[in-house]
């Protein structure tokens, strides 16, 4: 696996007076009148499974964004009314996100489909087991289900748990897809800025030395022979293997099943998204990645998504995936 690192430019870019670049499809040159919205360091928070694929595409781009990570739940919350250490309301017009938006959809909103992905069971490539049930994948993770009823032979695995923390998509695209509840007892939690020491130490620095909580998860149990995780199709890795699921397996045609016929997908198949809110204000720098993945970098972002290990919606061209014009806008369940 493939770890992408990103160093920003120690000069600090000036705060000047800017005006409004909300409207979708708002091109860099448009003239602005007030504030941008983004942190003191432009900082720009969102799905820390698409984190490595934005640094690239915002270094290909030219942007400047200051990528973070940090969570869906967090890029979401820069798009509405903030995100508590973060971000306050309406400082983001776009967001990356790895589960679509919650519903009801605020005015303005779009949720644009970019790739799809695979949320994975992920054990060590040593281990026997090959598939697992959706049943046993939520007796080995959650103690209730979403009705907050306690399951029957849950939490007795011995497999050593990671899971994403609770402001990540993975972990609401999981627990809603599994009907998981409340998390079995000891459970790991593995988020961005709070990983395992495992993941940060030397030994650890095949992770990468600030891995990504998804890379992380990737390198827990591509070392561990006991372990289990749930994560992104990007923390596959030599040394771990994604399980089928119900017996189908994480491939690219089941996967791809997700917008063309879901009942035979991939059971745990779901959208990426470059969500955005028409209404807010577009800093200088959100107009700049905006313009080039939907303008002269589609065919190059997407072929940074595909590299990151996520998968294209449709083989006849870049970011084919639905909505009115067919490039994914307005495809998820704002538009």
């Amino acid at each position: 696996m493939k770890t992408m690192t990103w160093v920003m430019s120690a000069a600090v870019i000036a705060m000047s007076a800017v005006g409004c670049g909300g409207q979708s499809g708002a091109s860099m040159g448009d003239t602005k009148s007030v504030a941008q919205g983004l942190g003191p360091n432009l900082e720009f928070y969102g799905s820390d499974t698409l984190k490595a694929a934005l640094i690239a595409a915002d270094g290909a781009a030219g942007a400047g964004l200051n990528v973070q990570g940090k969570g869906s739940g967090v890029g979401e919350g820069c798009l509405r009314g903030g995100s508590a250490g973060f971000c306050g309301p309406g400082q983001q017009a776009l967001a990356p996100m790895s589960r679509d938006m919650k519903t009801p959809c605020l005015t303005g909103e779009k949720s644009n489909i970019i790739a799809l992905d695979a949320v994975n069971a992920f054990v060590n490539s040593a281990n026997t087991l090959t598939n697992i049930t959706m049943a046993d994948l939520q007796k080995t993770f959650f103690a209730t289900n979403a009705s907050n009823v306690a399951i029957p032979g849950s939490c007795t695995s011995t497999l050593t748990k990671y899971r994403r923390d609770d402001l990540s998509g993975t972990t609401d695209t999981f627990k809603s897809l599994v009907g998981g509840g409340s998390f079995c007892p000891g459970v790991i939690v593995v988020a961005d800025g709070s990983l395992p020491a495992a993941c940060t130490s030397p030994a650890g620095v095949s992770a990468g030395a600030n891995a990504s909580a998804t890379a992380c998860i990737g390198y827990l149990t591509a070392t561990d022979s006991n372990a289990i995780g749930y994560s992104g199709d990007s923390a596959k890795r030599t040394g771990n293997k994604a399980l089928s699921v119900n017996s189908i397996a994480p491939s690219v045609d089941n996967v791809r099943k997700f917008l063309t016929d879901k009942a035979n997908a991939y059971p745990l198949a779901r959208a990426l998204f470059l969500n955005e809110s028409t209404t807010n204000v577009r800093s200088d720098e959100e107009a700049i990645i905006y313009d080039w993945v939907y303008g002269s970098g589609k065919a190059q972002f997407e072929n940074i998504l595909v590299t990151q290990g996520f998968i294209s919606c449709n083989t006849s061209g870049a970011l084919k995936c639905g909505g009115v014009n067919n490039d994914g806008r307005g495809a998820g369940v704002c538009n």
